[in-house]
């Protein structure tokens, strides 16, 4: 599941009043999908042999091969993601305490066509390698380009300090700025980031 799901970025997923966070891959014989609602993480990973046990099970009447069903369960799941529709007139969720089903209403060659995504909770190390270390390898990013940014001003004001040194006036008031001063910068963004009740940690650097 890593190797497919790994490269592939974060989509939203809205069904009715439902937003997940959503990854997932379909080959001709098989699918894997990852889903979140940052409270929770889901998976399913299943073969040739599982979906068609499922799809006798769903679909007694219809009968086509697995990549056709894998190819129509794609065209109906994959441009919800990050789209505006919500499909809720085809899909739907079921929550257990450690399951996560999703649903599936559809027609395929003219016959009704059911399918049934059964999410099992994902693993601690799962969970780590889709959510928690790209989150920190992307913090750590964050404050590196901070870091390197607030560099940047400070060499900028002495730049300019000199320039007014050596009688060097502006011309257009408008653009005078006071000089950066990091440590209230710094002060001003950890308020803010209080106010909405998170807390800050620069984390290490991952391999």
């Amino acid at each position: 599941m890593d190797a497919h799901l790994l490269p592939l970025p974060w989509k939203s997923l809205q069904i009715a009043q439902c937003t997940y966070l959503c990854k997932v891959h379909f080959t001709d014989s098989a699918y894997c999908l990852l889903l979140s609602d940052l409270s929770g993480v889901w998976c399913e990973e299943v073969g040739a042999d599982v979906i068609q046990e499922r799809s006798k099970e769903l679909n007694k009447r219809l009968k086509a091969p697995i990549s056709s069903f894998l190819s129509h369960l794609s065209r109906l799941l994959l441009p919800l993601l990050d789209s505006r529709d919500d499909g809720h007139d085809r899909f739907s969720f079921q929550r257990a305490e450690n399951t996560l089903m999703l649903q599936v209403k559809s027609q395929l060659s003219g016959l009704p066509f059911y399918w049934e995504f059964h999410c099992k909770e994902a693993s601690v190390s799962t969970v780590c390698r889709h959510l928690v270390q790209p989150l920190v390898r992307m913090t750590k990013a964050l404050d590196c380009q901070s870091q390197e940014l607030c560099t940047i001003l400070l060499r900028k004001d002495a730049e300019i300090q000199d320039y007014q040194e050596s009688g060097a006036v502006l011309t257009r008031g408008r653009l005078k700025t006071e000089s950066f001063d990091e440590g209230s910068f710094q002060e001003s963004f950890l308020a803010e980031v209080r106010d909405y009740g998170m807390a800050v940690v620069i984390p290490p650097v991952l391999p």
